[in-house]
Formats: structure tokens, sequence, C-alpha cells
């Protein structure tokens, strides 16, 4: 995570930050870039495994087969994309903003032997490259909060989801009021655009036309996350410093504790799942 000073980060921006942070989530987050679910407070999974479980339920949620088709809205580098093909048989086509996001999650699928399947490219959800009705379900994983309008990136979804089709969504949320000192070090550091309450969501999805099946506060299950990867750094600051140098990574060792109690003391975090009527 980098201080930019953005305030309002346009999609190309957003692109641009990926591109040049994509060495550093490799590093320290591995192939998933959301948050890890954890179970309790006994719950000692790794990071990893709690990011897979965070997928699992978005795969439950969405409960395709084979034959059927997913948009990935903000993919990453393609980890949850493949974990929803290999285990339902689906296909999957997943967009990002980031050049090297595309060519890191091609090079993931060819490794998964999935590209049959699953196929990732360049694209701004503000305007999907895709006819109306074609896929059968869509998902969006922390990918909502970068966008320079919800409500239209949300309608773009629906339009391009066939009738009865499902959506998923998982985001980070403002659970506490944020001081201004605290947004702008969150919105700087992770390119933000806006960040939502738990409460608010469920009308914005049904603005843009879908019928909200459920919303899951699961907050309390996420809270380790931005440790996790804080402690990670310290464990990895010698591969960070030779990715970008003595001067970024002494900017993060200062950052990465603030954003791990801003996460702990004041998000939250929501699934929502919808459908857009028959």
């Amino acid at each position: 995570m980098t201080a930019h000073e953005s305030v309002h980060p346009t999609p190309d921006e957003v692109g641009a930050y990926y591109d040049l942070m994509g060495p550093f989530y490799a590093t320290l987050w591995g192939d998933n870039i959301h948050v890890g679910y954890w179970t309790g407070p006994d719950d000692m999974s790794s990071h990893v495994e709690a990011q897979d479980r965070l997928t699992d339920l978005l795969i439950e949620k969405v409960n395709l087969t084979t034959g059927q088709t997913l948009i990935d809205v903000g993919c990453g580098v393609g980890r949850p994309a493949i974990r929803l093909s290999r285990h339902s048989g689906a296909s999957v086509v997943g967009i990002t903003v980031s050049a090297d996001q595309v060519a890191r999650a091609t090079m993931l699928a060819e490794q998964n032997g999935v590209t049959d399947r699953v196929r990732f490219e360049r694209a701004d959800a503000m305007a999907l490259p895709f006819e109306d009705e074609t896929f059968d379900a869509a998902w969006a994983f922390e990918s909502l909060l970068h966008m320079p309008d919800r409500q239209h990136v949300l309608r773009e979804i629906w339009r391009v989801l066939r009738p009865g089709g499902r959506f998923a969504l998982s985001d980070v949320t403002e659970e506490r009021p944020l001081s201004d000192e605290h947004r702008a070090l969150l919105y700087g550091s992770f390119m933000l655009r806006s960040l939502e309450t738990i409460e608010r969501y469920p009308a914005l999805v049904t603005a843009a036309g879908f019928v909200v099946d459920e919303v899951i506060d699961i907050s309390a299950h996420t809270k380790r996350t931005l440790q996790f990867v804080s402690d990670a750094l310290i464990q990895k600051r010698d591969d960070i410093r030779a990715l970008y140098g003595d001067d970024l990574l002494a900017t993060l060792e200062q950052v990465w504790p603030q954003l791990a109690a801003i996460q702990r003391d004041h998000l939250g975090y929501v699934v929502l799942v919808a459908q857009k009527p028959r």
C-alpha cells in the first residue's frame, strides 16, 4: 500500500496502482486480494485458508454448475474465479482495469489447466463490453469501493445478467464513523472512491433493479486480515525492499499498523446476495 493522495481516483489510476503494487500483493497477500474469513477466536487458519473460505461462501451463494458462466467484476489475479470453475465446472470471464492483473491471472489459469473455461481481460466495469443478458451469475469481491459510481456499475451488472441471474458481492463497509485523517489514509492507501454502510447497501442494490435475498454481516470474522498482512510485512521486509527500495518500505512499515488499527476499530464487512427478476 502506498500513501497516494488522489481523492477521486479514476479507473485508469486504479489500474496503474494495481500494476505498480502487484508484486506487493503477490508477496504478502498471495493470489487472493480480499479479506479472510475466520470462523471464531480459536480458528488458527492461515491467511490464505481464510481467504479461500470467503471465496467458498460466494461460490455457494452463486450456485453455478457446468455450462453456466459468471462474470467476475474486479477479478484481481484470478484465484477466486479459478477456484469457482474448478469447484463447479462453470466458466468465468474476469475483468480488471489492471494489465498486470490480467497477465498474472491468465498465467494462473494456465498453471491450473482451466483456460478452456476461464479467461481474463482488461475492461472497465463502468462500461462492460458484453451484450445484454450474457451471464448466468456475477460477483464482485471488494471492487465496488473503487468505482466512480456504484449505482452505475450495479446497473451494468444487472444489464449483462440473464433474468434469474444471481449476483453476490462482498465489500468493506464503514462500521463506525471515520475521522477525516483516517479516511484520507485509508482512501489514499487503497485507492478507494467510497465506503458504504451495511445498512445502506440493500437499498443501493435494489435501486439497480435487483431483488435482495440475503445481507450477511461477517465483520467479526474478517478483522484479522490487515494485521496478518502487517505481520507478513515484517517477515518479508527484505523481499519488499528488493522490490520497491528503502523509502517505500519505510512508508509501508509506518502506514500498515495504522491501517490494521482502522480496520479493527472502524471497518465492517458485508456479503450480499441478490438476483435479477425473471
